[in-house]
């Protein structure tokens, strides 16, 4: 043991244990005793814990984007008062996602406490404490005694390894202290659910497909799985079954099943949301992974006769008392156990006896009923960008989408997953901003994946001050460029068509983004309106520079692409 060895060395030797070496956010105040042990970022592949400078905001949401692109964990640190909940933006995504990640935020001292202490966290200040466990109840960790430290930790990882985020709240006193001798850590047992066995599951859905047809809406728990593409097209061509997917359970389903209908809800494809909606007393629904979020399902009901559900995450989000049976209309079975191994021995099963189920029709080549709209002059056609860049994406890439048009139109016009780029929207918190935390993260994660953001001129406004400390980590940044809240306005021509168009608050001034992205030493062009110079920005100077790269792109407005369902409910 080091000389002077303290607990906040024996807390980062701890999480390096569990292979978090990446620290992100800002240095200050109260997290001070715990950052000075850290080197500064030089190489994430290193096995050191080591610390990168990154504004708070966007740090909250470097852990998502690492662990998406590489299934490792990572922290984000930020001190008292208002840094914390900028930090805790991201925070709420990686729940809602089921994301784990580390958030590492100090309070005032004790011996503050009714001294109205700068950024008091106290109950007469900001009751810090208290708000974080009003979002995570159980995974905040007020590390303010070393006698139950170890336990406090063991119980911590046991909820990262079930995909679940947790704060670790520095108490400066209890932690600054010398070790006498470094605590054993506990083992705890892993987490199970007594749901019956699988032969009773098999035998339950063996009876149920028969005579009906089956539908598979595959979710982004399934996208977790090394072989989720070839799982996913075997078990469906298997049993015949239809297959549906959220915005990020694509990412479990390959381009050339022949069942794949498309995306459902927002910015879905029509033939998935037909299939969807006439889901009833005939059909038997099996959901892999899915959430039913708003933007999957639209807040209705899974209206099959009977809904099987396939996770391995307990106590998802989505999942009310570990069960979806609040929006199953029909009968409804829960298999709690790894996904993989469920499809496998059930195609096992199958080919062993077949099971008796209406076979679905292939899909048709096209997934929608109508055609693009053509944009105003002077705008590129988004449609034929991301045609092209669909025909384009370099193998082994990774993608987000940010709160803008892309997130609901990009999944409409290319229609199915494209095998060589994984795209997400962590959609379900809407920070707008927050994707480019994430995909800074996600290449932090891995250098050499190449990482693409779509993003737009209102979220660009939250994350530019941050531009200039990823000028060389080689992103792409396509940057929707229409002076306009466009997801709001869109939606507001239909909810408010009576209300003048200066009372939707929506616009925009004008930014020269290219220049701005310049001075933070990027990388940045225009893309000509005939896409013209696509070749040039995407091939050319992509191979030439390390440096990232902005392209604007300018987008009309009015070119309404991918479906909102849920203005319905507005």
């Amino acid at each position: 043991m080091a000389e002077k060895y303290d607990y906040y060395q024996f807390l980062i030797d701890t999480l390096k244990s569990w292979g978090i070496t990446l620290y992100t956010g800002v240095t200050g105040g109260g997290v001070i005793h715990y950052l000075k042990y850290l080197d500064t970022l030089h190489d994430t592949s290193s096995g050191k814990p080591e610390f990168f400078t990154f504004g708070e905001y966007n740090a909250g949401f470097v852990p998502l984007g690492y662990y998406l692109a590489s299934g490792k964990i990572a922290a984000a640190v930020a001190t008292t008062g208002a840094a914390t909940k900028l930090l805790a933006c991201g925070l709420s995504d990686a729940k809602l996602h089921d994301i784990p990640a580390v958030y590492i935020v100090p309070v005032s001292a004790k011996n503050t406490l009714g001294c109205s202490p700068l950024q008091d966290t106290s109950i007469y200040g900001s009751n810090m404490i208290e708000q974080l466990r009003a979002e995570l109840p159980n995974s905040v960790f007020v590390l303010d005694d070393p006698s139950i430290l170890a336990e406090q930790l063991a119980l911590a990882k046991a909820l990262l390894d079930n995909s679940k985020p947790v704060v670790f709240v520095l108490v400066n006193e209890s932690l600054n202290i010398t070790v006498d001798e470094v605590p054993a850590i506990p083992a705890v047992a892993p987490y199970t659910v007594e749901n019956g066995r699988f032969d009773d599951f098999t035998a339950i859905f063996r009876q149920a497909i028969d005579g009906k047809r089956l539908v598979i809406l595959v979710g982004e728990e399934m996208a977790r799985y090394t072989d989720a593409l070839e799982l996913t097209s075997a078990f469906s061509k298997q049993f015949q079954a239809a297959v549906i997917w959220s915005i990020n359970g694509a990412n479990a389903v390959s381009r050339d099943n022949p069942y794949g209908y498309g995306y459902i809800a927002f910015g879905g494809n029509d033939k998935a949301l037909n299939m969807y909606d006439s889901l009833g007393d005939d059909d038997v629904l099996m959901v892999l992974g899915a959430c039913p979020d708003e933007y999957t399902v639209n807040l209705n009901l899974f209206t099959a006769s009977h809904t099987f559900f396939v996770g391995n995450i307990p106590k998802a989000y989505g999942l009310v008392k570990n069960s979806l049976f609040h929006i199953a209309k029909g009968k409804y079975y829960h298999m709690h156990g790894a996904i993989d191994m469920v499809l496998r021995s059930l195609i096992d099963t199958a080919k062993q006896q077949p099971f008796a189920n209406i076979p679905v029709e292939p899909a048709p080549e096209d997934l929608n009923n109508s055609s693009f709209p053509i944009p105003g002059k002077g705008y590129v056609d988004m449609v034929k960008l991301y045609q092209q860049l669909d025909k384009w994406w370099p193998a082994g890439s990774i993608g987000f989408d940010d709160v803008c048009l892309s997130y609901k139109d990009r999944q409409y016009v290319t229609q199915r997953p494209n095998n060589n780029i994984h795209f997400y929207s962590l959609y379900r918190g809407s920070a707008m901003g927050g994707a480019f935390g994430v995909a800074v993260g996600a290449k932090l994660s891995k250098p050499e994946q190449p990482v693409f953001l779509f993003t737009g001129d209102g979220c660009f406004r939250l994350f530019s001050g941050s531009l200039g400390e990823v000028s060389d980590l080689g992103l792409v940044v396509f940057l929707l460029n229409n002076e306009t809240l466009s997801i709001v306005e869109q939606g507001l021509i239909k909810i408010l068509p009576d209300v003048p168009e200066e009372r939707y608050h929506s616009a925009l001034k004008p930014v020269d983004y290219c220049s701005i992205a310049r001075a933070y030493g990027w990388d940045a062009e225009k893309l000509n309106p005939d896409l013209s110079n696509f070749n040039e920005l995407l091939v050319k100077k992509r191979s030439r520079s390390c440096r990232s790269l902005l392209i604007e792109v300018a987008v009309d407005p009015h070119q309404l692409l991918g479906a909102n369902p849920r203005l319905r409910n507005l």
